[in-house]
């Protein structure tokens, strides 16, 4: 199997496929080899079929097994074998609606940071729309005070954008560069040379998340879906939030249409809008309240 990790590896960094998308993908090959204890070239059809049925046993999400499909279904046409994996059917543009915290609940979170440099990270993701991927490879010079603006460079898709800085986000800003000097990335790890750790932020995360006593499922994300949230119910025009946010497609900004909160949208139930007739049970509380 190392060779042909090695060849699937090489495949896809030469065609640009993110570090993400290929650590992913021959993870999942990689696993159905080791179930098989054999080189997915020795398998049939049949072994493929079954360890996909071996995967829905395990009741697995269906975007997981979507993504298996893909990375399987990869491998094989990279070497030129066809008909090997079974199509599978899943549900098509189901997407969950995000979890999203008030305004209380944020400021309630972020004021619990006492580590300035997470507490730094999470509202710079908050405040900018940020990915955690865009926010731990920023550099000094991708931020400018001047036009308030962050540049995002190389975001999901290889996209370039610029979002915004907020005012109290410079005086934060300012107040890191004081304690921590940063010289080429804003946030790094012990080492000025090397970004922070991803697995690092999401712990402190969850931990704050505790430390706060949220009620709700909330992950590193959960800010940038926020930050979305937050500004269409403050009126952002949706096209504006989409370039913000770096989205290729406005049906993916749509989504924050679905969790804005009711009041924002002057939605009113029809049951406050109905006239208050005499209740019909107002001639036996009449006469409870003469006999009192």
């Amino acid at each position: 199997m190392g060779q042909l990790k090695d060849h699937m590896i090489d495949f896809m960094t030469v065609r640009g496929y993110s570090p993400k998308t290929i650590k992913a993908y021959t993870y999942a090959v990689e696993t159905m080899a080791l179930h098989y204890c054999k080189s997915p070239l020795l398998l049939s059809s049949s072994d493929v079929e079954n360890y996909f049925l071996h995967l829905r046993k395990q009741l697995l999400a269906d975007a997981t097994i979507h993504l298996i499909h893909h990375a399987i279904r990869f491998f094989y046409r990279i070497h030129d074998v066809h008909n090997m994996v079974p199509k599978i059917r899943f549900p098509g543009n189901h997407h969950r609606l995000p979890s999203i915290l008030s305004r209380i609940e944020v400021a309630s979170l972020l004021a619990n940071c006492s580590d300035l440099k997470s507490k730094t990270i999470f509202h710079m993701i908050y405040s900018c729309g940020l990915r955690i991927s865009e926010a731990i490879n920023l550099r000094i010079s991708d931020v400018d005070f001047e036009r308030k603006t962050i540049f995002i460079r190389q975001g999901k898709s290889k996209k370039d954008r610029y979002t915004v800085l907020g005012d109290r986000m410079i005086r934060l800003l300012h107040e890191y560069f004081l304690v921590y000097c940063p010289e080429d990335r804003l946030f790094f790890s012990r080492t000025k040379d090397k970004p922070v750790s991803t697995d690092a932020i999401q712990r402190r995360f969850r931990q704050l998340v505790v430390r706060t006593g949220l009620p709700k499922t909330a992950h590193v994300h959960t800010l940038r879906h926020c930050f979305a949230t937050h500004l269409l119910e403050n009126g952002t025009n949706i096209v504006y939030i989409m370039r913000l946010l770096g989205h290729s497609s406005i049906q993916t900004t749509m989504i924050y249409l679905h969790v804005q909160s009711m009041e924002s949208m002057n939605v009113q139930s029809p049951i406050d809008t109905l006239p208050a007739p005499r209740p019909i049970y107002q001639k036996q509380l009449e006469m409870f309240q003469q006999s009192a």
